[in-house]
This record gives structure tokens, C-alpha cells and sequence, in this order.
């Protein structure tokens, strides 16, 4: 008797961490952006959605589907994840076949913080060759405003990327992102999976 409540007991622990994980693998909570499928998020130009969960060089990553508003374009994809409070944001290049994957955010900045990044390999020797740029580039992100409820970070990357800055909302996601053509975007609504 004692066999089978030790047994019932393991079975239920093993049942219950098995359970856990699968919450967590369709979703990841952030203060900054939650990623979780269904979450959509309504932009003055485009929708952004979660579409999945898909393994690339062994990393999970959100799949996200972008949508113009204006029909004509047909939707594209990329990948986000977050690990330790940065989200990365991994895209395919068209030209180069290989996968490039960026530092977005630091949410564990504060206001005043610069962090300094080093492109991925795959993208120095890839895009950079292949557009003409120098390799070894290094982009730097700085916390410019943090409060209790938003973060808004400076991006430099240089190159053809140029800067960007780009405000979180906490339990929303990205809010507003401005580059250097003055092109805005901002979120007019959201729906988010709790």
C-alpha cells in the first residue's frame, strides 16, 4: 500500500511539472511584452500577432505574423523570444538564406543605461558583406525614460538600419516606435490572452 501511494505520488508531481511546462511553452511573461499565442497587437500601419511557436537553432522563439494595413502586401513573419528581460527578434535573410538575431530591448535598463552590442556573426559575415558594410559593427541600446509603467530605449545601429526609439508599456508591449525617416508607429489596440 505504501508502494502505490509513493508511486501516486511521483505519477502526480511528474503530471503536475509536465503540466506547468505546457503553459509555459505557449506563452512567456514579461513586465514589457508578453508573448503569447493570439496576442495581437493594432498599429496606425500594421497588425502584429502571435501566430506560434516554432524551434530555430535550438532556440523557441514567437512566431509573428506583420500585417500591412494596406492589403496589397502580403503578410510577412519574424521571430521574438526573451530570455533574462532582453527580447531578441530573429529574422531570415532573403539574400543571404541565414538567420540573424538582434538584441531588441533590455528591459532591465534604467533611465540613463546604455547597453553596448556586438552583432550576431551570421550577420556580420552575411548582410554586412553582402550590402557592402563594414563587419565588426557594434549598435548600442539606451534607456532614454523609464517609470513605473514604461520604458522607452534608443537604438543605434548605424548602417542603413540608422536609429530608432521605441516605447513599452508593461502588460501591453511595444506602444510606439519612432526611426530616423520620422516614421511613427503607434498602437491604437490590442488583445492579449491572460
Amino acid at each position: 500500500m505504501k508502494l502505490l501511494s509513493y508511486l501516486f505520488i511521483v505519477s502526480l508531481t511528474v503530471l503536475l511539472i509536465c503540466c506547468s511546462s505546457a503553459q509555459t511553452s505557449s506563452s512567456v511573461e514579461n513586465d514589457y511584452m508578453p508573448l503569447s499565442i493570439g496576442n495581437k497587437w493594432y498599429y496606425n500601419s500594421h497588425t502584429s500577432e502571435v501566430v506560434g511557436i516554432d524551434t530555430i537553432e535550438g532556440k523557441k522563439y514567437f512566431k509573428l505574423e506583420h500585417k500591412n494595413v494596406n492589403a496589397k502586401f502580403p503578410p510577412d513573419y519574424y521571430y521574438q523570444r526573451i530570455s533574462n528581460d532582453t527580447l531578441f527578434t530573429l529574422n531570415f535573410g532573403q539574400w543571404t538564406n541565414l538567420y540573424s538575431e538582434r538584441v531588441t530591448a533590455i528591459f532591465t535598463l534604467d533611465s540613463g543605461d546604455v547597453a553596448r552590442i556586438e552583432l550576431p556573426p551570421n550577420e556580420l559575415s552575411s548582410r554586412n558583406e553582402a550590402q557592402g558594410l563594414p563587419t565588426g559593427r557594434k549598435y548600442l541600446i539606451k534607456a532614454i525614460n523609464k517609470n513605473s509603467e514604461t520604458i522607452e530605449l534608443f537604438t543605434n545601429v548605424g548602417g542603413v538600419d540608422g536609429n530608432y526609439t521605441e516605447t513599452y508599456k508593461k502588460g501591453i508591449g511595444m506602444i510606439k516606435s519612432k526611426n530616423d525617416w520620422g516614421i511613427v508607429t503607434e498602437l491604437t489596440d490590442y488583445e492579449l490572452n491572460n
